[in-house]
């Protein structure tokens, strides 16, 4: 985007296949940020968000969100937050001290050298920093306040997280009893990564007449109080009826049920955007999951597209006798660019909704 109009809201979904990021401008308040991610383009990394930013000369962000501590939701934000350090309002981060935090811990002690926990480890360290540089620090839950309902230079505004729930949290702090060694002589179990969507932290926001659901990835929950279900079954949660979604999981089976979807469109039909997950088997989204959120959308986009590489064309020179089953492998190649889906409406009506995509998004 070479153009900025102040008057509307814009909302720009970043998400190469592996990672996700959500850039946030709202008129009266400014600029958030949800999670970031990198990528690898001709040997080069490459932030898009960071850049989207600072190619908007954006100075001061209103809020950042941690969503949960997943590797393709951090990375990254350790530089937007030295590039605005001291120009932050509030840093915002899921709540539940777990298995993350005592793989952090580990990290720290050089115990355990997997360089995302370091990364992590760094960026939650890095938030002490802001803090004396005047950030506001938040641990958000259910019903948590990211900005407080109010005018904001005569907007009606309000951003909310929607989880994860205390029942989540309660889950995700007994995993950690999973990790500990129970002796002195006990090894240290592998730290799985598959449990940290339990406190995975949906987000709601509303400007005058219009409201949005960024999904993180929430699933659908192990109980009646935990994930979407939890959301759901909140006599306190704020109005689910949508104009836009960031679709939860990557577009996964366990993050889609049709009571959440009915409650996203209640009123209208809103616009859905989907990150990809393509490092996964099989890889996300999940086309019929896809096909059944398009029945409760206005249009639904997906950041970007890989293709799948023939095994031949990269082992070619692979002697016969040596290639065995090599005709049954696929191999997932990347576009060798960043693409995002970008929507700006006015704050008082969805019929001015105007989506600006660059390939490879593209709509379904």
């Amino acid at each position: 985007m070479t153009t900025f109009d102040e008057s509307l809201v814009n909302i720009t979904v970043f998400g190469p296949g592996y990672g996700e990021s959500i850039i946030l401008y709202l008129p009266g308040l400014g600029w958030g940020v949800i999670d970031s991610c990198s990528i690898k383009i001709k040997g080069e990394t490459f932030n898009p968000a960071l850049e989207f930013l600072k190619g908007l000369n954006v100075r001061h962000l209103a809020f950042i969100v941690l969503t949960h501590p997943h590797l393709d939701h951090y990375k990254g934000l350790d530089d937007i937050i030295l590039h605005f350090l001291g120009s932050i309002d509030r840093i915002c981060y899921y709540s539940g001290e777990g298995m993350r935090e005592y793989a952090t811990y580990l990290a720290r002690k050089c115990i355990v050298k997997e360089p995302g926990l370091r990364t992590l480890s760094s960026i939650l360290d890095l938030f002490k920093i802001a803090k004396t540089k005047g950030s506001k620090i938040i641990k958000i839950s259910e019903r948590t306040t990211i900005i407080r309902r109010g005018s904001y230079n005569g907007h009606l505004i309000e951003v909310v997280a929607l989880s994860p729930s205390e029942e989540s949290e309660k889950k995700y702090i007994e995993r950690l009893f999973d990790y500990i060694p129970k002796s002195g002589l006990s090894p240290i179990s592998d730290l799985k990564d598959d449990d940290h969507n339990l406190v995975s932290s949906a987000i709601w926001c509303q400007i005058d007449d219009q409201k949005f659901i960024f999904g993180s990835d929430l699933e659908n929950g192990f109980s009646d109080q935990s994930g979407w279900n939890g959301v759901l079954n909140d006599i306190d949660a704020p109005d689910l009826s949508v104009n836009f979604v960031k679709i939860p999981h990557h577009g996964s089976p366990n993050a889609f049920q049709k009571e959440t979807w009915e409650s996203f469109s209640k009123s209208a039909k809103p616009i859905s955007i989907v990150t990809p997950y393509s490092k996964g088997h099989p890889p996300l989204p999940d086309p019929k999951i896809l096909e059944k959120i398009s029945a409760f959308s206005k249009s639904v986009y997906v950041t970007s597209k890989s293709t799948l590489e023939k095994p031949q064309k990269i082992y070619k020179n692979i002697p016969f006798e040596q290639s065995y089953g090599i005709e049954n492998w696929s191999y997932i190649k990347f576009p060798q660019q960043v693409g995002y889906v970008s929507t700006s409406m006015k704050p008082d009506g969805i019929n001015t909704c105007k989506v600006v995509l660059e390939k490879p998004a593209y709509k379904i």
